[in-house]
């Protein structure tokens, strides 16, 4: 295969992924809409909102990226030097213990499920019964964390065959599942019938992938071997793998926590504003990392400095291009997004507004959480997980310390939480910058730092671009939903032009590399 055979061939593979992604992370956004419109932004959704969070937060915690982090380049390395029969030994073993680990974490979090619930929302216990209902939801949802441990293996075993379209196919999937469940029911067997199908949901996503599974020529075979080599790798791995991957579910923990004491609604708020930034970031990000993460792991086994230098400069080139014009969009535009999203049935006008100023806020950590996004894959294909850790305390105490500072002191609220979410993330992806540039010599140039530079005035332009044209039509044209969809539309296409066109006159590498791309194939 020709160089650039292979490299379209990563196009492609990249392409399908992101679009599977983006429709499961908008199918994922409408199974929002439909709760925010049966539930409103109060009481009841803060109930189903972190009811169905803390489960996620603690999966993430104790084990969430640290299984793929740890799992795929060990499972690649057993790959290459022991083949597949050693591979798949490892495998089984890692499936048994991570399946035990996980089912006892299930099993703990029923049990105690009152107590985590007035540890994680504090404020909630000062509304009568807010505590015992959101408990006993989190009882049906922890279970949850046994069914998508053992599906995040099963993603590594098929992406390490080369498998990237079923794993992106899961959410599609599960969210299906909910969309039916919302539009067939909606509130009629309430809040618990909401988190039952959640649970069938998440236990899909498992299930679902099995038949490729089994086409990969793998058998499951219990083995439980803690002292195996290959699991004192992982172990090695594990620990600053996991608390590096602590940021996002952290910083949302930080938040749920003061948030629960700024009154009904302003967790699902939070949640929500959340929600629409990680799925923007998420669809790119997820596809580009998911990608890159086996290669990478095969350039590090193969001691080549040079490419992984190479391939994860062109990673982090590629993500902020890409996020830099959402970003910019979302900041000119977050009240009219929230507004079409979110604005019907029970979500009212003033719901729109508290969502909004989140999301604008939230929207200023866009490029830094996606550069964490890459910069951690590439930390963990070399098979370093302390510096991800380090510098995930450092984003922390940074988080902690923004969050006490404009919630206590400033008392700005939930925008403040916001914020101070978006300076951890930045704060971060610059630290990782640095540390990855010591560890792999080449990855930081003068020439990338200039494309750098070259996007963020693309960015800064097509904001005040999005910006005034939206003002100046906001008073011409009308104020309902079909309206405002039509002005985020016209506001973002001039946007678009400018951003573009500019990265063009300025040649940004990623612009010039997309131009060669498309019009170059109608000359070969």
């Amino acid at each position: 295969m020709t160089k650039s055979e292979s490299g379209g061939k990563a196009v492609k593979s990249i392409s399908i992924m992101a679009v599977l992604i983006l429709l499961a992370k908008f199918m994922g956004l409408f199974r929002e809409m439909l709760i925010a419109g049966i539930y409103g932004q109060g009481y009841a959704s803060d109930v189903i909102n972190s009811a169905t969070q803390i489960p996620l937060l603690f999966f993430d915690m104790v084990l969430g990226v640290a299984i793929l982090s740890t799992f795929v380049p060990i499972y690649n390395k057993n790959l290459e030097k022991v083949g597949k029969s050693g591979a798949d030994a490892f495998a089984n073993n890692f499936i048994t213990i991570v399946g035990a680990v996980a089912v006892l974490a299930a099993i703990l979090g029923s049990v105690f499920a009152q107590p985590i619930v007035k540890m994680m929302v504090p404020g909630y216990a000062e509304v009568p019964g807010k505590v015992e209902e959101t408990a006993r939801l989190l009882r049906v949802l922890f279970p949850s964390i046994a069914f998508t441990a053992i599906a995040y293996v099963v993603v590594g075993i098929l992406q390490s065959h080369g498998e990237f379209t079923i794993p992106s196919l899961i959410s599609v999937v599960s969210n299906g599942v909910m969309i039916a469940y919302l539009l067939i029911f909606g509130d009629k067997l309430g809040l618990m019938g909401v988190a039952v199908s959640m649970l069938a949901a998440w236990a899909l996503q498992l299930f679902f992938q099995i038949p490729w599974l089994i086409k990969t020529g793998y058998r499951y075979k219990p083995r439980w071997n803690i002292k195996d080599g290959s699991m004192k790798e992982v172990a090695l791995l594990a620990l600053p793998v996991l608390i590096s991957s602590w940021v996002q579910p952290l910083c949302n923990v930080i938040n749920m926590s003061f948030g629960s004491s700024l009154g009904n609604g302003a967790v699902s708020a939070l949640n929500w504003a959340n929600k629409i930034y990680i799925i923007m970031v998420g669809v790119f990000a997820y596809a580009i990392t998911n990608f890159i993460f086996p290669k990478l792991s095969r350039l590090n086994a193969d001691d080549n400095n040079e490419a992984f230098a190479s391939t994860t400069r062109t990673s982090v080139g590629w993500i902020v291009f890409i996020i830099t014009i959402v970003s910019a969009l979302f900041l000119a535009l977050s009240s009219p997004i929230i507004k079409v999203v979110f604005e019907r049935g029970a979500f009212t006008a003033e719901s729109t507004g508290i969502t909004a100023s989140a999301l604008f806020f939230y929207s200023f950590g866009m490029v830094g959480y996606s550069i964490c996004e890459v910069l951690n894959k590439s930390f963990y294909a070399i098979q370093d997980g302390k510096t991800p850790m380090f510098t995930s305390i450092f984003g922390v105490v940074v988080n902690i310390g923004c969050a006490a500072l404009f919630v206590l002191v400033f008392d700005i609220g939930i925008e403040g939480l916001a914020l101070a979410s978006a300076i951890s993330s930045t704060a971060i992806a610059a630290a990782l910058l640095i540390m990855i540039n010591k560890r792999r010599e080449g990855v930081i140039t003068g020439t990338f730092m200039l494309n750098l530079l070259k996007t963020f005035i693309c960015g800064v332009l097509a904001f005040i671009t999005a910006k005034y044209v939206f003002l100046a039509v906001d008073g011409v044209l009308g104020t309902g939903m079909v309206m405002t969809l039509v002005k985020l539309c016209v506001a973002s296409l001039p946007a678009c032009v400018v951003y573009f066109g500019l990265a063009r006159i300025l040649k940004v590498t990623e612009m010039m590399i997309g131009m060669k791309f498309i019009f170059g194939r109608k000359h070969d």
